[in-house]
C-alpha cells in the first residue's frame, strides 16, 4: 500500500521545464513561479517545454503541438 501511495505522489509532482520550480499538476495549467503555461506528457503526465515534439522523460509522442 505505501508504495502506491508514494508513486501518486510522483505523479502528482513535477519540475517546470522553464524555471525548474516544483509544480503540483492537478492546481494549475501553468507554472505558479514563473507563469508559464505547461503542456503535460500524456504518457508519464510530466510537464514538458511547449515547442517538444516527444517527451524528453519517455520518449512517447506529444499531442495537440
Amino acid at each position: 500500500m505505501k508504495e502506491g501511495k508514494e508513486s501518486k505522489e510522483m505523479v502528482r509532482k513535477c519540475r517546470c521545464p522553464y524555471c525548474d520550480e516544483e509544480i503540483i499538476l492537478a492546481e494549475f495549467p501553468y507554472c505558479q513561479p514563473c507563469g508559464v503555461t505547461l503542456r503535460y506528457c500524456s504518457h508519464c503526465h510530466i510537464a514538458v517545454p511547449r515547442e517538444a515534439e516527444v517527451c524528453p522523460e519517455c520518449g512517447a509522442k506529444l499531442e495537440g503541438k
